[in-house]
């Protein structure tokens, strides 16, 4: 761990901080897929088309359909090909969905919660300072004006929370439609 942050952490890990794994985490978050909650990928990095030869009916007699033999063939393969690479993502992608928004929304809450309190505490601070400079008494925020931008900030992110449990609801983020934006 590097710096301030490290000494930080060490602290917070002596002290029996319960909170040290989430400001860890945070901060520097483990690679491992499976300590994340992430989806793992069971399929090699091979080409998952390989194993299909184009010749292999080559010998059989037309009547026989060698050519759907072949496109069962393909066909098998990119079942496969999805059941290992893409099906594993839209799973954990879908499993996100809960029946008011997704699982983010109570860190996504906590979060803007501590981004307003950390901005008034430097608004006030700022405030505090400007004062001193002059000799006068600061003034303290209004509790409306902190309030309010409480309330916007916990609004904007239910928002952005139905936002995202729509998109994975409508077709795992609109993936295709970005992808056909890009193409044109």
């Amino acid at each position: 761990m590097f710096g301030r942050m490290g000494n930080y952490l060490q602290q917070l890990q002596q002290s029996g901080n319960p909170n040290f794994q989430q400001v860890q985490d945070f901060y520097f978050p483990n690679p491992d897929a499976t300590y994340r909650g992430a989806p793992t990928y069971s399929g090699g990095m091979g080409n998952p088309y390989a194993s299909i030869n184009p010749y292999r009916y080559s010998y059989m007699d037309a009547k026989e359909n060698p050519g759907d033999k072949l496109f069962a063939d393909l066909i098998r393969a990119q079942t496969q090909d999805y059941m290992t690479r893409f099906a594993p993502i839209e799973n954990f992608l879908a499993s996100e969905i809960t029946a008011t928004g997704t699982k983010a929304l109570a860190g996504d809450l906590q979060r803007t919660r501590d981004a307003i309190d950390t901005s008034s505490a430097n608004v006030q601070g700022t405030m505090n300072r400007d004062a001193a400079r002059y000799g006068v008494d600061a003034q303290q925020l209004d509790q409306n004006t902190m309030t309010s931008a409480l309330v916007g900030g916990l609004n904007a992110t239910r928002m952005r929370d139905a936002d995202r449990r729509l998109a994975l609801l409508s077709g795992m983020g609109g993936i295709t439609s970005k992808a056909q934006q890009v193409g044109r």
